[in-house]
């Protein structure tokens, strides 16, 4: 490998073969590192709406669960861009996501001081395992613990490669000095950053930096400075997401961006210092010579500086969450907007996407969300077609429409994400999710079309209703709403009591449709054909009753299977 990168040429390199592999190695490197994200992902699964679970709890839990977040989805910007999805759609705050933000740095030193160790005589081995796992695992869970090996391969691979590509430039000197000029810190932090916002992966530049480290190309101060441009740089991919969100998910971005930037704007004047303290902690080998001592020393410094740095800053400032967050409101300030309308949906973030478990829970919450609009259908319904005015009965059906567009926004992202890898679970849980939108949007159909439909013709033929009403027809209109406000409540948290409760007042309803069919009966007596006009609407009003109740037990016998 050497002497093809060696080959004679004007100055005793050959570029092309040293590009190509350095990109080659770069390539490898993030496709080991996609690989991995993408296994960690299936394997944390609904783990991490545990771990998101704590974030209010108080600052120090918010930067425990962002560094494990971080650790396990593999990646500081994925944690970020969530982070402006969850403040965008209101299920945090911009101060509760602060801390968030700071773990996210301290676990993305996780990947550093994993490709800082040297395995390169296992890296075979790891590919081949993890292919096989990956490929033929039985269970689910093995094969995304191969993929997450058969990604350390790629990974190990690709800097290999990158060492490789480098090894040459030992002896020209040319690109020995500007190695030495990156220890000016304006310098290395806007190399760093450019390099970082480019590529999109804060671990590739530590890479590359690893690998110019462990060749004796690079000194432990100029490392540092490309490590505070890399924090920087990688602040990219969160703003770039908070484009077109609402003020509070821009200001998400511009915390992550404030935080790295009153981090850097310390640690540029204790660069030495920092080097120092790095070597103190860091292992030695002084049995070792040259660039072999490089090549054992330089990795793991490089990985501890990074972490060093990450935790220095948390634990910094930390204190300061409340004037950070409020210099961002500052910076992005909120202005008054028009409220979206019922049919848009509140909680759909295209950034869960990339978590299908987060994705699910997002949906969760939208679908509770469709069923107190769909309640809200019902009891209003309940009401206007027995005496409402045309005027009422037509906002009803525009409540109705929009309802039913947000279901069909609902069953678009479910859609989506199906077309993400997910775990065999997660797939269940989508065709469930589907099948309570569907129920949802059936029981609003039945108030716009059939309810809605009767209170049409009670104000055409001049029908009095209201004379039907009793304590028995009250008590079935009751239990129906009941019934279904108990079922919704299953949707935002499964409950087995609730649910039972669900299913088992089909009977009391049954009984309570036969009494009220029993009363409207002995009230009309079917004397005239005004009366059998009524008499007909009536019975169709308690039809629709049984449908919603029917629709509301499939809604906990579907919850039931998401559990």
């Amino acid at each position: 490998m050497t002497d093809y990168l060696t080959d004679i040429d004007p100055v005793g390199l050959n570029w092309v073969g040293i590009f190509g592999l350095l990109i080659g190695g770069l390539a490898l490197f993030l496709l080991g590192l996609e690989f991995m994200t993408g296994g960690l992902k299936a394997i944390a699964g609904s783990r991490l709406q545990a771990l998101l679970g704590v974030l209010t709890a108080s600052r120090f839990r918010g930067v425990v669960a962002g560094a494990v977040v971080t650790a396990l989805l593999n990646s500081s910007t994925i944690t970020t861009v969530l982070m402006v999805g969850f403040v965008s759609a209101g299920l945090m705050t911009l101060t509760q996501s602060v801390p968030m933000i700071m773990g996210a740095n301290i676990g993305s030193t996780i990947t550093a001081q994993i490709i800082a160790f040297d395995v390169s005589r296992l890296t075979p081995f790891m590919l081949a395992a993890g292919f096989v796992l990956h490929a033929f695992g039985k269970r689910e869970l093995l094969r995304e613990i191969g993929r997450v090996v058969l990604g350390l391969g790629l990974l190990f691979m690709g800097i290999q490669l990158m060492g490789e590509a480098t090894h040459p430039l030992r002896t020209f000197q040319p690109f020995i000095d500007a190695m030495q000029d990156m220890r000016n810190p304006i310098v290395g932090i806007v190399v760093g950053a450019v390099f970082t916002a480019i590529v999109q992966s804060s671990a590739a530049t530590l890479a590359i930096v690893i690998a110019l480290s462990g060749q004796g190309l690079m000194p432990l101060e100029a490392a540092i400075t490309l490590i505070l441009g890399a924090k920087v740089g990688t602040c990219g991919t969160a703003l770039l997401a908070s484009i077109g969100k609402t003020p509070e998910a821009v200001q998400v971005g511009v915390v992550h961006l404030v935080f790295n930037l009153l981090g850097v704007a310390v640690g540029i004047f204790v660069i030495p210092q920092m080097a120092e303290l790095v070597r103190y902690v860091s292992p030695s080998h002084p049995e070792l010579q040259g660039v072999a001592r490089l090549a054992a020393e330089a990795p793991r410094q490089v990985a501890n500086a990074h972490t060093i740095f990450s935790v220095a800053s948390t634990l910094v400032l930390i204190w300061f969450t409340g004037p950070i967050a409020r210099l961002a409101q500052l910076i992005v300030p909120i202005r008054a907007q028009a409220a979206k309308p019922a049919g848009d949906p509140l909680y759909l973030d295209a950034s869960s996407l990339t978590v299908p478990s987060l994705g699910l829970q997002r949906v969760r919450i939208e679908l509770t969300r469709l069923g107190g609009q769909v309640l809200d259908i019902v009891r209003r319904g309940s009401q206007t077609i027995s005496t409402g005015t045309i005027e009422e009965i037509n906002l009803l059906l525009d409540q109705d429409k929009e309802a039913d567009r947000l279901a069909a926004e609902i069953l678009h992202y479910i859609g989506q994400l199906s077309q993400v890898q997910h775990s065999e679970d997660e797939g269940q849980q989508m065709v469930g999710f589907t099948q309570v939108a569907s129920n949802l949007e059936s029981i609003s159909g039945v108030v716009s079309t059939t309810l809605i439909t009767i209170g049409q013709q009670r104000l055409t033929q001049q029908i009095d209703l209201v004379r039907l009403r009793d304590e028995a027809t009250a008590r079935f209109s009751d239990a129906v709403i009941r019934n279904l406000e108990q079922a919704i409540r299953t949707i935002e948290e499964p409950d087995a009591e609730e649910g039972a409760k669900v299913i088992g007042a089909k009977s009391e309803i049954e009984q309570l449709a036969t009494t009220a069919r029993q009363v409207v009966l002995a009230r009309l007596q079917l004397a005239d054909k005004a009366d059998v006009v009524t008499f007909r609407l009536a019975m169709d009003l308690i039809e629709q009753g049984r449908q919603v109740a029917q629709f509301a037990r499939a809604i906990v016998k579907n919850v039931e299977m998401l559990r």
